[in-house]
């Protein structure tokens, strides 16, 4: 079939269906309605009594702090010392802080169930044993990621909690609660006092609100999805009500 024929038979369609919904543009507009109400609804809390509407934000804060993984002979001041085994030691504690029971240390510190966290940290090594790793899934009122910055013996401690504050204590308490599972562990082994890792703590915890753009952009695709289903069935339902009259006065003939 030449493509000029087939252009000109999408044509057809195309405005046979735009006709097919002016005819029931009721239905359409009450679907524009009804999909941007909903829509609405999922980013914003209204109440009828006493009126009001407010924005719904199951999580509003997100937490951050950066540690330094160092020893007691300090090789950062010096620009001749390698820092590569710092380096190594900061991507080791990366995991084994993800996997660990330092996450129950921080949130006793805080009054939460570690039950209410999700974790997050490193991707495994080769041949490593998976566990927590990769980006924290959202499912829990709480995160904690933890993670090695670049190439450096530093790390990243990112937090996520309903608040602000909370999510500011989540992670100023991740420093002392590292430093004590980590100096157990020391003192079990009797690793020397020269050859002990310390953790110094890079700047305050700093906290801030979640942008709200996330939350627009779920209510813009909930719109489109749900006016794709009402348009769907606006031109669905009546063609199938046609198709079963139709199939009836043949079943009746064949009967």
């Amino acid at each position: 079939m030449p493509a000029g024929t087939l252009t000109r038979g999408h044509d057809l369609n195309l405005i046979l269906t735009l006709k097919e919904l002016w005819r029931r543009r009721v239905l359409v507009a009450v679907s524009l309605v009804a999909a941007a109400a909903i829509s609405l609804l999922a980013i914003y809390q209204v109440t009828l009594f006493p009126p009001s509407i407010s924005q719904r934000l199951h999580v509003n804060g997100r937490g951050s702090i950066e540690i330094l993984v160092d020893s007691a002979r300090s090789p950062i001041a010096n620009a001749r010392r390698d820092i590569s085994g710092l380096t190594a030691r900061a991507g080791v504690f990366a995991r084994y802080i993800a996997g660990g029971n330092v996450v129950s240390q921080i949130a006793k510190a805080n009054s939460i169930s570690p039950r209410q966290i999700d974790v997050a940290g490193p991707q495994p090594l080769p041949g490593e044993a998976p566990g927590a790793s990769g980006e924290a899934l959202e499912i829990h009122p709480y995160g904690i990621t933890i993670t090695q910055s670049g190439e450096l013996p530093i790390l990243a401690v990112a937090t996520r909690a309903p608040t602000v504050e909370e999510a500011r204590g989540l992670a100023a308490a991740a420093p002392a609660a590292i430093s004590r599972v980590v100096k157990s562990i020391q003192r079990q082994q009797r690793t020397p006092l020269s050859q002990r890792v310390e953790f110094r703590v890079l700047g305050p915890a700093k906290a801030a609100p979640v942008d709200a753009a996330l939350g627009k952009k779920v209510a813009l695709l909930l719109f489109v999805v749900l006016l794709a289903l009402c348009i769907t069935a606006i031109l669905a339902v009546p063609r199938l009500v046609s198709a079963w009259h139709a199939a009836e006065p043949e079943a009746a003939g064949e009967s």
